[in-house]
């Protein structure tokens, strides 16, 4: 078991994806909303236990594909004047796409109140009251875009305290939010123990306490956004993930977060030791709001840690971001610099592989995304304030474009 001052050391390394940024260390408890202050979170001793409340949103990885060498961003030069439409051109939608005066449905809330979860059950294994009393629990789902004929994975990671330490051969019990609409018990699984690894899925393989959970043919999900919601019997502490089944030819954009869309590389370190979460770049949501209006899909790809999965989705709620697959690294401290481009170009080549096409749109900070979106080939790449690439240094002058862009859905 790694020492808690040895997991701060180096997360304190691995948070923005830029050679040498600080990174943010492992969060000391599981962070919730402060009822009182949108601009608030309260640090609680333990995950909390859901009533009949609404969930808060949490979600797993394409089969990760080897990466290619490493791409050296462009020398730094003089920041040049924000970037014209005749630098960066917009995709151009099919010609069946609907009119440009019509923007495409909203995703649904997917915001209906958990069920009831019954009493809790006794845990399995003796040494489990050891592993729950290290510290809060710090579970986190493997978001997932997927086609309609693709295997459907339940995939999450379950452990506890500052150390990550794993819970193994324990029950949890996997529900569904169909369609964001309604809920259902797909059934159950165990965590697994490092004894006895499951095979990878998704690319996420298993280091002990995961679950592998593949959604029955019967109960298949169809097109559109889903939530998978474990419980843990033992302490009702939950794990979420996202799953969404997009078409064939849906469009996608990626997006960095730290320093990209939070107001400086480092700011979710800072927010951590200091409570307030960080502010978002002015026109950040508002810019990929728009993109989502036109029918885009929003992929938020991150070297954080892990463990910020879940954290990562309280902020770009709270900062009015719209909903989008989460990726972050799979370890404990996640990475800059190459190890960062590495995992992002892997990434990228995941979703092209599965859904045919580069994303049309890309938003990063740092040589990684440089690197990263070159490799996979984005259409439309923008770094905020970052030289020698197409900069842009204020989002709200690209909201209005995207608003005129044509529809994409179908």
């Amino acid at each position: 078991m790694r020492s808690v001052l040895a997991v701060l050391a180096a997360a304190l390394g691995a948070c923005g994806d830029g050679s040498g940024a600080a990174t943010e260390p492992p969060r000391p408890d599981v962070v919730t909303r402060d009822a009182a202050s949108s601009d608030a979170f309260t640090l609680v001793d333990r995950a909390p236990v859901l009533d009949d409340a609404a969930a808060p949103d949490v979600v797993s990885a394409p089969d990760v594909v080897s990466a290619p060498d490493v791409v050296n961003a462009p020398d730094v030069v003089s920041a040049p004047d924000v970037v014209s439409d005749a630098s960066a051109p917009d995709v151009v939608s099919d010609a069946s796409a609907p009119d440009a005066s019509t923007g495409c449905p909203p995703p649904p809330a997917c915001n209906a109140a958990p069920p009831s979860f019954g009493a809790t059950a006794s845990w399995r294994n003796l040494t489990t009251r050891v592993t729950v009393a290290l510290g809060s629990a710090r579970h986190r789902g493997r978001d997932l875009f997927l086609r309609e004929g693709d295997a459907q994975w339940a995939i999450a990671k379950f452990a506890y305290g500052v150390n990550d330490d794993d819970l193994n051969d324990e029950d949890v019990d996997v529900y569904l939010l169909r369609d964001c609409a309604r809920w259902e018990l797909l059934g159950a699984a165990r965590t697994s123990r490092d004894a006895a690894p499951h095979a990878t899925v998704e690319g996420v393989p298993d280091g002990g306490g995961q679950v592998y959970f593949e959604v029955p043919a019967a109960r298949r999900l169809g097109l559109g956004w889903h939530k998978i919601l474990f419980v843990v019997r033992g302490d009702h502490t939950l794990a979420e993930q996202w799953i969404n089944v997009i078409p064939a030819g849906a469009r996608v954009v990626v997006s960095d977060v730290d320093g990209t869309l939070t107001e400086f590389e480092n700011a979710a370190l800072l927010a951590l030791l200091t409570g307030p979460p960080p502010a978002a770049n002015a026109g950040g949501a508002e810019m990929l709001n728009a993109l989502v209006d036109r029918g885009y899909q929003v992929f938020y790809l991150t070297a954080r840690p892990e463990w910020l999965e879940p954290a990562t989705h309280q902020w770009l709620q709270l900062r009015g971001f719209p909903r989008g697959v989460v990726h972050t690294t799979l370890g404990l401290t996640g990475a800059t610099g190459a190890p960062a481009l590495s995992f992002k170009t892997a990434e990228l080549a995941a979703l092209r592989a599965r859904l045919g096409r580069a994303p049309d749109y890309g938003f990063g900070n740092t040589d990684s995304d440089v690197g990263a979106y070159a490799a996979a080939m984005v259409a439309n790449p923008y770094f905020y304030r970052f030289a020698g690439t197409t900069r842009v240094d204020d989002y709200t002058t690209l909201a209005p474009r995207f608003r005129a862009l044509a529809p994409v859905c179908r």
